[in-house]
Formats: structure tokens, sequence, C-alpha cells
């Protein structure tokens, strides 16, 4: 099993730390998060600038042909200062349902990704239908009309266009659906952790496009799966802050003539913190690992199941151990615990991923 980076992906992960480093301080999240667009425009364009947008497309469609591991190292980096851009909405999902569909729109499209010039959101959960993929109502008839409802569509306000997984005849597709579209009505809001999000009640609506006709479920399949990957990595980048925070704190306060990090009793919980973020790294490094395409998929459930439970936990021993302080909105570490929450549902809870993983 090679472990090993090569001198791109080192390269990589230094330029994005750096980026969080200088430029993405808390009080310069927490500007963005309450920012009519949610996130900094200037952020995104420096993105397109330094050639993030475009890692995990091939050359053909414009990309740099980066792949999971390319994506795991900035995900953790993003996790370490919860960075809001909308990369997993826009890259990773509808890129990723894009990258592998028969679109006949999928280059110019993929190439305003790249650009930042459009976004794009996909929108597939719906309410009360849980978190099995095919499990839909929404219909796309033949002749591009969609009607029916989806929910938690991630960066649904800044979307120009919705790439919508619904049910066609017997089978599954994609339409490609404008923001302006008639009879497309959305309802944004932010969820726990700041992000913009939106629900999407659409009636009789006119695509552009239908397309994967044919293997539509499988190609969101993938693209979830990879979704998986990113957000469990930025949720170890977020425990790995979490812990140093914590110790950091710590070391300042003072209780009975010492600091709080000389008690043998939250010495014992800050390493348990740091033994649930480093086994949660030595999975994903499993996972980054496997080739084998159903091993690997077994393995993601089973990282998911992992990182939920380990950033829940991480994430509240850290606002406990900082006592009231930590659930203030001044405080960062509270942040942190919002977005290892918000991580520990995306896609679907600790549970059903276990049962995916004992299934598999």
């Amino acid at each position: 099993m090679n472990l090993s980076y090569t001198d791109e992906q080192n390269l990589l992960r230094d330029s994005v730390s750096k980026f969080c480093g200088s430029d993405y301080d808390f009080e310069t999240r927490m500007k963005s998060v309450n920012s009519d667009h949610g996130y900094n425009p200037e952020h995104w364009k420096l993105f397109a600038e330094l050639g993030w947008l475009a890692i995990p497309f091939s050359e053909d469609l414009g990309g740099l042909d980066g792949g999971d591991v390319d994506l795991s190292l900035m995900f953790e980096e993003f996790g370490k200062s919860i960075v809001v851009e909308p990369y997993l909405a826009n890259v990773v999902l509808s890129g990723g349902v894009l990258k592998r569909s028969d679109s006949e729109n999928k280059s110019q499209i993929i190439e305003h990704i790249i650009t930042g010039e459009k976004q794009v959101s996909l929108a597939n959960y719906e309410p009360q239908k849980g978190f099995n993929l095919d499990n839909v109502d929404c219909e796309i008839l033949e002749d591009g009309s969609v009607s029916g409802l989806k929910t938690t569509v991630l960066n649904a306000p800044n979307a120009d266009f919705f790439l919508v997984f619904g049910k066609l005849g017997s089978g599954h597709a994609f339409a490609l659906v404008p923001k302006d579209a008639e009879g497309l009505n959305l309802t944004s809001y932010k969820t726990y952790d700041g992000f913009v999000s939106g629900d999407l009640h659409m009636e009789n609506c006119k695509a552009n496009e239908v397309f994967s006709k044919s293997d539509a479920l499988e190609i969101l399949n993938k693209a979830i799966l990879e979704g998986i990957v990113c957000v469990s990595s930025e949720a170890i980048g977020a425990m790995e802050t979490c812990y140093k925070l914590t110790i950091e704190y710590t070391q300042q306060r003072e209780q009975f003539g010492q600091s709080l990090s000389k008690f043998q009793a939250l010495q014992h919980r800050m390493v348990d913190m740091f033994m649930e973020t480093e086994f949660s790294k030595s999975f994903l490094l499993k996972v980054l690992a496997t080739n084998d395409e159903n091993e690997r998929k077994k393995l993601v459930y089973g990282l998911k199941n992992q990182v939920a439970k380990a950033g829940k936990y991480v994430g509240e021993e850290a606002v406990q151990l900082h006592g009231g302080m930590g659930v203030t909105e001044e405080m960062s570490v509270g942040h942190y615990l919002k977005r290892l929450l918000v991580i520990t549902n995306l896609f679907g809870s600790s549970d059903y991923f276990l049962d995916k993983y004992i299934d598999s």
C-alpha cells in the first residue's frame, strides 16, 4: 500500500495551506458567511486563477487530470479553516456528474465551472425520502419537462443551473434546469454550519437538456462516493484543528494555581480526541490506497461512519473543554462543531453508512 504523495500533490497541499493560513482567518470567514453570497466571490475567482477548480477534470475537458488524493488533500486543508466557498457543490458533485455523463453541453458547462463564471448545483435528495439515491418521485419527461421537489440543494442560491436527478419512465436521468426556468421556485436558507442551501419546487419546468438516460443512477453513485471522501477529509482537518485549539486553550487557562492542561483527567480526554482523529486519518488513507472498486466502495461507507462518530465526539469535547466560551459566536471552536455535525449527516447518517458497510 503506497501512502506517499507526489511532489505535485505536496505543492498543492502547501498552496491551499498557505491560502488558508494567510487569507482565511476566522474573522475573514465570518464576513464571508454573513455576506449576501454566503462566500467570498474574490476567493472563488482566486481558486479559478490557481487552477484549483480544474483539478478533478480530465485534460480533454480543460482540467488538470487530478484524482481523489488531490481532492482529499485540498479538503483536509479546507476543513482546518472551515472554508465556505462552494467547491463541493460545484466541482465535486456537479462536476462529478457532468464529467461522467453523455451531456452534449458538458464541455461548455465544465469550462464555465473551471473559470468560475458559472455555478451548478446537484439536486437529488427529496423530502421524506431518506438517503437511498434511487428513492425519488421527481419526474422527468422526454420533452424536458421536470416536476417534483428537491431538498437541501447545496449552494442553490448561487447556482446558474441545477442538475436535477429524477425518474424517466422505468429508469432515471438528469435534467439541466436553468435557475430562471418557468415553474421553478427556490426557497433559500442557511444550514446550521452557515453554508447556503435551498429547496426546489418544480412544476413543468423546461430543462435545457435531458441526459444520461441509461446510467444516471450509476453516475450519481460515483459522484456521491467522491463527495463522501471529500467531506470526510474536510472533517479530519476540522478535527485536527479542534484538538489543537483545545490544547492551546487548556495551556492558557488556569485553575487551582496551574494550567488546565496539567490535569490528568483533561489530558486523557485530549488524547482520546487525538486518537479519534488519527484513526480517521488512517481509515482515509486506506480508502485512497485501495484500487479495487467494490472494496473501495465498502471502505468509503466505513469511512463515513467512522468520521461521523469521531467528528461529533471531537467537536463536542472541544467545546466542552473550552467551557462556556466554547458556545459563543466569537470563539471559532463552536463553528467547527457545527460543521462537523452537518458532515455527520451529509449524504447519510452514521447508522445509514454502517448498514451500507455491513451489507456490501
